[in-house]
């Protein structure tokens, strides 16, 4: 249950707008726009059984550090996981959560720890309110350390904002690009 006092916390912090293009990496049955694994299985910013979540990065690089902890995270070796589809998105979003700032990030009650802990119960908190009070989704700093995040909330998403794929190329190996 959403805590009255994370939303207001959440609605007092000033929307922020962004577009430009973004990267995700997806196995290649999956389709590119699709949030629905994150709404079932939860991912940093939404929980299990929640919101349809797109997780996006702003930086290549981000992307491929994201990969490489999701292998660590779950113990298994990342050629376990390929080939993998590697997307590039264009973007325009008016109405998110943005943490990039760590004023931002204490406010709703969040530190560098929490971004890029394993326990992920406080992120998720702050992203249910996000979702709860219709920002279109939270950009943060990438739980790596290192590069930026974009949550997006396809539900929450107002009139001219949008996510579109634009191109992809085929995984084969990762490591080159670490």
């Amino acid at each position: 249950m959403l805590a009255p006092r994370l939303a207001a916390a959440v609605d007092g912090l000033a929307s922020a707008a962004l577009s430009g293009v973004a990267f995700r990496h997806v196995a290649e049955n999956r389709h590119p726009l699709s949030g629905a694994g994150a709404r079932s299985l939860g991912g940093r910013w939404n929980p299990r059984e929640s919101f349809a979540t797109l997780y996006l990065a702003l930086e290549r690089e981000t992307v491929v550090r994201e990969f490489f902890r999701l292998a660590h995270r779950m113990g298994r070796a990342p050629d376990d996981f390929l080939p993998r589809r590697f997307y590039r998105h264009r973007f325009e979003l008016s109405a998110l959560l943005d943490l990039r700032e760590a004023q931002a990030r204490a406010t709703v009650g969040l530190t560098e720890g929490s971004i890029t802990s394993d326990a992920l119960g406080p992120c998720q908190a702050v992203g249910e309110g996000a979702h709860a009070v219709g920002r279109e989704g939270v950009i943060a700093p990438s739980a790596t350390g290192k590069g930026t995040v974009l949550a997006v909330f396809f539900d929450s998403l107002t009139a001219g904002s949008f996510v579109h794929e634009l191109e992809y190329e085929t995984w084969e190996s990762p490591r080159s690009e670490r």
